[in-house]
């Protein structure tokens, strides 16, 4: 039985030339809690239109030389077949050394997942806790409602050390996303509060639809902006950004806000009028002259 501290370790035995999408949504630390390995060996994930035992894709052991701090799953890949990873996941954590595919942490509500390569996209669709953080980049739509859903990410945090893609943060309601590189375009299109925070450059079409608050900040280079985002003027030493910056550094570990980041100069921008919306984008002055009013 996997004791407290220690860890379920999966070696991917995926043939690399197969190409066929594995279902593991019944793939969390909450699965393999209490359970024997031969159980968790025996755990059907479904391979395209069948289901098979998870022991005919992943070597499993455990492994109690490293304190988790509760269930977890060690992933050794590259998986970027394997979707649905974490999927309403509640506690413990799960890393995964290599790519993942789509939906990995859709609708997660609490624990950890790292990723040490690229996530495919819909990461991170509807979760409302937890954390993710990503060492390379991950696909389009990000922390989104899924097509029909009123809300996307509404609650806990997401960290992508890359570039992003389309529509990340669709639908936003609550939480905190961080990117340290780029963004395409449609950034917290729908947003209705929360906070998403770029280093790199903004994707155009940015807050598109932002329909209540949430903040949306860059430190570079807007691609482009929507008419219907109201100029406020530029702002300097705000009390409030810097309270935010302090509490983002307590939620996500390894963040650190410069102090340039901290007090600005920066463009002030609200919106999207179009659709009602009092949103706020904040743009670094210094990366984005031609902006200004």
């Amino acid at each position: 039985m996997p004791k407290a501290g220690s860890k379920v370790v999966l070696h991917s035995e995926i043939e690399p030339e197969d190409l066929i999408p594995i279902n593991a949504s019944v793939l969390t630390p909450d699965a393999i809690v209490g359970k024997s390995i031969e159980k968790i060996r025996k755990i059907k994930l479904w391979h395209g239109n069948r289901q098979v035992p998870l022991g005919k894709l992943f070597r499993a052991g455990f492994s109690a030389g490293l304190d988790m701090g509760g269930p977890a799953l060690d992933i050794h890949g590259p998986i970027p077949t394997v979707r649905r990873l974490g999927e309403n996941m509640t506690r413990g954590k799960i890393i995964v050394h290599g790519d993942v595919g789509m939906h990995c942490g859709a609708r997660m509500k609490g624990g950890l997942i790292r990723v040490e390569g690229n996530a495919d996209h819909w990461l991170g669709a509807e979760m409302s806790g937890g954390q993710i953080l990503v060492e390379g980049s991950v696909g389009d739509k990000a922390a989104s409602a899924y097509l029909g859903s009123k809300y996307g990410m509404n609650g806990g945090s997401l960290h992508i050390k890359g570039n992003a893609g389309h529509e990340l943060g669709m639908g936003m309601r609550r939480g905190v996303i961080v990117v340290e590189g780029d963004t395409d375009s449609f950034t917290g299109t729908r947003m209705l509060a929360g906070t998403i925070f770029v280093r790199g450059k903004l994707g155009s079409r940015a807050g598109a639809s932002m329909r209540y608050k949430g903040s949306i900040i860059t430190i570079g280079h807007v691609t482009e902006l929507l008419p219907t985002h109201v100029y406020n003027g530029e702002y300097q030493s705000m009390l409030f950004l810097r309270l935010l910056f302090d509490a983002i550094e307590g939620e996500i570990a390894g963040i650190k806000f410069t102090e340039k980041e901290r007090e600005g100069p920066y463009h002030r921008f609200t919106g999207d009028f179009a659709a009602g919306g009092q949103g706020e984008l904040l743009f670094l002055s210094e990366n984005n002259r031609s902006l200004g009013g």
